[in-house]
């Protein structure tokens, strides 16, 4: 796409759906510490553009006070749902690049958040890391790999074996033994 036909898209639909991503971004926040906790994060792609969907429909049906106005317009519903969707996920990528800052990890911390991202759920990750870093500054080899892998049993998620849990936490010894901060 163009810039010139990025821009179009935006008049042409207009400042609803970016209140609405908005409001999308909200609730997918809100879905995923609560609802979808243990969804895979595979699937989570795709919550934004079904939650853009859902609530475009019901902004066209109050906006029109018709519930049959979505029947009858289903595909501009759909596209206009999906632009939803679509804004929502973009502003989600700027706010994670360009302005969240996670000041609060260490580079070590860093390391094992980003190895445990798959096992532990997202609101335990950052606290898990940490526990693991200092777990492992204390004693790399003998009880600091123990003590991280039980760790993780405690945080991970309920469909994580004892044996991924034994391998990560030698993944997380080997990747830290080679860190120089």
């Amino acid at each position: 796409m163009t810039l010139i036909q990025i821009i179009d898209t935006f008049t042409f639909y207009g400042a609803d759906v970016i209140l609405l991503a908005w409001l999308t971004n909200v609730t997918v926040y809100l879905l995923k510490i609560s609802v979808l906790k243990k969804m895979q994060k595979k699937l989570l792609t795709f919550v934004p553009f079904i939650t853009g969907t859902v609530l475009y429909a019901a902004y066209a049906a109050v906006r029109n006070l018709s519930f049959t106005y979505i029947f009858a317009n289903y595909t501009q519903i759909l596209e206009h749902g999906l632009s939803v969707g679509a804004v929502s996920t973009l502003l989600y990528v700027i706010y994670e690049q360009f302005v969240r800052q996670d000041k609060s990890l260490t580079a070590r911390e860093g390391v094992i958040k980003a190895l445990i991202a798959g096992f532990v759920p997202t609101d335990k990750q950052e606290r898990t890391a940490k526990l693991i870093a200092e777990a492992v500054a204390k004693d790399v080899t003998g009880s600091g790999a123990e003590r991280a892998a039980e760790i993780l049993f405690n945080n991970s998620g309920e469909d994580v074996t004892e044996k991924e849990i034994a391998l990560l936490s030698k993944l997380i010894i080997e990747a830290l033994s080679g860190l120089h901060e």
